[in-house]
C-alpha cells in the first residue's frame, strides 16, 4: 500500500503520464522510464549542491530515460496516427545558436585538441530542459523543497565547522621538515592531505601511511584564510613516525572560508547566492503565501545569507547585494524597498567584516594583488577578443598560448569574467546568443545575481554553479505552468 501511494505521488509529479486506457504495447515500458526519470530528477535536486559526480550521474540517467520515452512515444503516435506536438521552448533557438557557434569555434580553434574536449560541457544545458519539460507544477514544488532542504544541510555543516574549527594551526616547523621549503610558516593551517581531513601530526602520519613510498600527496593549507597548495613526497620515515614531519601543531583554526561539503569556497558562494536570491524571488512574488511557510522561508534565507557571508567572497557578496536592490526596484513597492535596503546594507557590512577577518586586511581594498591580476587577465582577454571577434580562439586555447597572448604571470587560469571569456573562446556572436538566452529565460533574481557576478568571475565555466542555475530556471519555468496542456490532451491521463 505504501509503495502504491509513493508510485501514485511520483506519477503526479511527472508532466507526461501514460494513458493506461489506450491499448499501447509500450505503456508499461514508458511508465517505467517516466517514473525512473522523475526519481533521477529528485536525486539530482538532492545532490547538485554537494556532489558534481552524483548530480551528473543523476541527470545523465534522466536524459537517457527521457530519450527512451520520447522514442517510444513517437513510435506510439506513428502507430495510432497522432501528430507530434509543435510546441517549442523559447530557449531552444538561442541555445542551438550558442551550441553551433561553440562547436564551430572548437573546430577552428588554435588548440582544437583542447577545445573539442571542452565542448562536451554543452551537455549541461540539458539540465534545464530535463526539469522544465518533465515536471508538473507540483513536481517543481517538490524538487524545490528537496533542493532547499539538501542545501540547508550543507549550510548547517558549514556553520558547525566554523564553530568547531578546521585543521591544525602550525606552531613550529623544523628546518629539516619536508614542509620547510614549501612556503608554510607558523600560523598557517594544514587541514587536508590527499583530500582527507587532518587535525594533528598523528592524523597526518596515518594518512601518509596509507600511501606508497615516493608517492606525491597534495597538502591543502591555509594562509590568512586563503588556500596555499603544497605537495609532500612520501618517505619511509614519514610513514613510521609523526615526528619525522618536523612540525608541531596546536588547536584548530576558525579563520577560513566555508565551503559546505565541497572544497571550493567560490563555487559555494555562487551556490548560496543563487539559492538565496531564488528564495527572495519566491517571497517577493508571493510564491510563499502561508504564514508558517513564509517564516520557514525567511529562516532558510537567513541561513543561506550566513553561508554566503562566511565564504568571504567579496565579488559574490557584492553581486548578491546588487541583485537584491535591483529586484526590490523591479518589484516597485515602497514597503519592499524599506525592508530590502537596510537588509542589503547590513549584508554588505557583515560581508566586508568577514572579508577583513577571514582573509588578509589587504583583501578588503581594491588595490590588492588579487584585483591587479584580475584586471590583467581581463585586459589580455579583451585584446584577444579584438583580434578574433567572430569565432574566438576556441575553448581554453588561451592556456596553450598564455604568455604569447599577453596574459600576466605564470599561473595559467581564465579571464575571471564570463562575458570576456565567452567572447574570447567562442566569439562575439556567441556572447550575443548567451545574452539572448538569459533574456529568454526570464529576469529571475537568481539569473540577475549570476550575471552580475559573471562580470568579474568566470562562473559560467563552473559546472556546479551552472548546473544549479539551470536547475533553478527549469524548476521556475515548470512551477509557473498549469497542467494539463489543452493542446496535448492525449498525453495526460486525466
Amino acid at each position: 500500500m505504501v509503495y502504491s501511494a509513493l508510485v501514485k505521488q511520483i506519477d503526479s509529479w511527472s508532466r507526461w503520464r501514460a494513458d493506461h486506457s489506450r491499448p499501447d504495447r509500450f505503456v508499461a515500458l514508458t511508465t517505467f522510464l517516466d517514473r525512473t526519470l522523475i526519481v533521477t530528477i529528485l536525486i539530482f535536486g538532492l545532490g547538485v549542491a554537494h556532489s558534481i559526480a552524483a548530480a551528473q550521474i543523476a541527470y545523465l540517467t534522466g536524459v537517457l530515460c527521457w530519450l527512451g520515452r520520447q522514442l517510444l512515444a513517437r513510435s506510439s503516435r506513428r502507430e495510432s496516427g497522432m501528430s507530434p506536438s509543435r510546441r517549442r521552448s523559447p530557449l531552444l533557438l538561442p541555445l542551438l545558436c550558442f551550441a553551433l557557434l561553440t562547436i564551430l569555434s572548437a573546430i577552428f580553434s588554435y588548440a582544437p585538441e583542447i577545445s573539442l574536449v571542452k565542448s562536451k560541457a554543452l551537455g549541461l544545458f540539458l539540465v534545464f530542459f530535463l526539469i522544465h519539460h518533465n515536471l508538473t507544477r507540483r513536481g517543481a514544488i517538490v524538487f524545490t523543497c528537496l533542493l532547499f532542504v539538501s542545501s540547508l544541510i550543507g549550510v548547517g555543516y558549514s556553520l558547525t565547522e566554523k564553530l568547531v574549527g578546521r585543521g591544525m594551526v602550525i606552531e613550529f616547523i623544523d628546518r629539516q621538515s619536508p614542509l620547510a621549503g614549501s612556503g608554510l610558516q607558523p600560523g598557517d593551517v594544514i587541514w587536508m592531505i590527499a583530500r582527507r581531513r587532518v587535525g594533528s601530526p598523528e592524523e597526518m602520519r596515518e594518512v601518509i601511511a596509507g600511501h606508497r613510498v615516493g608517492e606525491r600527496l597534495s597538502v591543502e593549507a591555509l594562509h590568512a584564510g586563503d588556500p596555499v597548495p603544497v605537495e609532500l613526497t612520501v618517505t619511509e620515515s614519514l610513514r613510521l613516525s609523526a615526528a619525522a614531519l618536523g612540525i608541531r601543531g596546536g588547536e584548530s583554526s576558525r579563520r577560513f572560508r566555508v565551503s559546505g561539503f565541497t572544497r571550493q569556497f567560490i563555487t559555494y558562494a555562487e551556490q548560496m547566492q543563487l539559492l538565496g536570491l531564488w528564495l527572495i524571488g519566491l517571497l517577493l512574488v508571493g510564491g510563499l503565501v502561508e504564514p508558517r511557510v513564509k517564516w520557514l522561508g525567511m529562516m532558510a534565507l537567513l541561513l543561506f545569507v550566513s553561508g554566503l557571508i562566511l565564504t568571504a567572497t567579496r565579488s559574490v557578496i557584492a553581486s548578491f547585494v546588487a541583485a537584491l536592490v535591483i529586484g526590490a526596484l523591479l518589484d516597485g513597492g515602497r514597503r519592499t524597498l524599506r525592508l530590502v535596503i537596510p537588509g542589503a546594507l547590513l549584508i554588505a557590512a557583515l560581508g566586508m567584516l568577514t572579508v577583513v577577518t577571514a582573509r588578509r586586511e589587504l583583501m578588503a581594498r581594491l588595490s590588492d594583488d588579487s584585483v591587479a591580476r584580475r584586471i590583467g587577465y581581463m585586459r589580455a582577454g579583451l585584446q584577444v577578443v579584438a583580434a578574433h571577434p567572430v569565432l574566438g580562439v576556441g575553448l581554453d586555447a588561451h592556456k596553450k598560448h598564455w604568455r604569447e597572448w599577453g596574459f600576466p604571470g605564470d599561473y595559467v587560469t581564465h579571464t575571471h569574467s564570463t562575458p570576456i571569456q565567452v567572447a574570447m573562446d567562442r566569439g562575439l556572436p556567441a556572447l550575443g546568443c548567451l545574452i539572448w538566452l538569459g533574456m529568454a529565460a526570464g529576469a529571475a533574481m537568481a539569473l540577475v545575481g549570476f550575471s552580475l557576478s559573471a562580470t568579474i568571475n568566470y562562473n559560467f565555466g563552473d559546472s556546479e554553479t551552472l548546473m544549479l542555475l539551470l536547475a533553478i530556471l527549469g524548476a521556475a519555468g515548470a512551477g509557473q505552468r498549469v497542467w494539463p496542456d489543452p493542446d496535448e490532451p492525449q498525453r495526460i491521463n486525466n
